[in-house]
């Protein structure tokens, strides 16, 4: 069953294609200066998430004159169309690049030269016929079987010169992703005509895109391990400047500093560099005060003293207290002087005697 549908209920609701471009040519086959020619649309059926789509050619309108813009920017202004047309099942749109803007002098010159220009039309839908699964309706010539959509009524109404479109086959327009209901999460209904898609079936049919699979599960597994070693090698550098900063000492934090965020020094060898700057500090210091201190008073041994001699035959009382032998035999001076005089009376005696 098919039925027209609202343009709210339609799958996309808008698509650009990318299509070839070539130079115009003359009668005699030569190139027509400033203009150019775009095959818009095949009339190509293309698959999509939700079915297929295609575009009725016999429906597409547009405005005999349209911008024609630079990779969709509409400041960059590279010149205009001149006119459209349906031929043989396709979609064309004729133009002239502008004589003024730097951007249509670069375009047509890359042109001259061979560059690959590609365009990239934008159509939205103005009547959609939908096609329920089972069945079945004719557009471009063919048959399309549903779920699939048919654009009966579009517009095309923009232009751009793009440097690379959506497929290198330049007989076939592409469609690229436009306002288009997102695939939903999980496990898609399985339709009549999918496939079972195998490594083997890949490997035969589509080596560039299994190729490029590969390529992207291994950029993400490198991007996952560099986002893994980032955190572990941050958690690690913390954990070596926590243990830096516990080395810090009074006078020292210039060191600790350094060492903090140079990126190697663990812990324990920081602890070795500040006692070893500690220790520098100290013997600088005891230099100091060597080459700048006071001289030390000579402790040189003084000579030797004798003690007073003590009088052997005192005569006073002080001279007979020194002699501790003579204190100790007489007890005091009165007897000594008693003593003496009966010594002087007796050597008298003595000596008349011999006389």
């Amino acid at each position: 069953m098919d039925k027209i549908i609202d343009l709210q209920q339609a799958q996309a609701n808008q698509v650009t294609l990318s299509a070839p471009v070539v130079l115009r040519k003359t009668p005699e086959g030569e190139t027509k200066t400033g203009e150019f020619e775009i095959t818009a649309y095949t009339g190509a059926v293309v698959d999509r998430w939700w079915g297929k789509l295609a575009i009725d050619v016999d429906g597409i309108q547009a405005k005999a004159s349209m911008p024609i813009f630079r990779e969709h920017a509409r400041e960059v202004v590279v010149g205009y169309s001149l006119s459209h047309k349906k031929e043989n099942g396709a979609f064309l749109v004729s133009g002239k690049f502008s004589n003024v803007t730097e951007a249509a002098k670069e375009v047509q010159a890359l042109a001259g030269e061979g560059f690959p220009w590609q365009a990239s039309i934008g159509v939205r839908p103005l009547k959609i016929l939908s096609i329920e699964q089972g069945a079945s309706a004719s557009v471009n010539g063919q048959d399309l079987e549903g779920p699939a959509e048919i654009w009966m009524e579009s517009e095309v109404f923009e232009t751009s010169f793009v440097a690379l479109g959506a497929d290198s086959n330049t007989q076939v327009a592409c469609f690229s992703q436009v306002n288009e209901t997102p695939a939903p999460v999980g496990n898609i209904p399985r339709k009549e005509h999918d496939m079972d898609i195998t490594l083997s079936l890949l490997e035969s049919k589509a080596p560039e895109l299994l190729a490029q699979i590969r390529k992207d599960a291994a950029d993400e597994a490198f991007k996952k391990g560099e986002e893994a070693g980032r955190a572990a090698g941050a958690a690690d550098e913390l954990a070596r400047i926590k243990g830096v900063s516990e080395q810090a000492m009074a006078g020292h934090d210039d060191l600790i500093a350094k060492l903090m965020f140079d990126g190697k020094t663990t812990g324990p060898e920081a602890a070795v560099q500040v006692l070893a700057a500690e220790k520098k500090i100290k013997e600088t210091a005891l230099e100091n005060l060597a080459a700048g201190g006071i001289a030390p008073v000579n402790q040189s041994t003084p000579p030797a003293v004798d003690p007073p001699a003590v009088p052997e035959n005192p005569t006073t009382e002080e001279d007979f207290k020194k002699n501790s032998g003579l204190v100790e035999e007489f007890g005091d001076f009165e007897t000594y002087s008693a003593y003496l005089h009966t010594e002087k009376h007796w050597d008298i005696k003595k000596a008349k005697r011999r006389e």
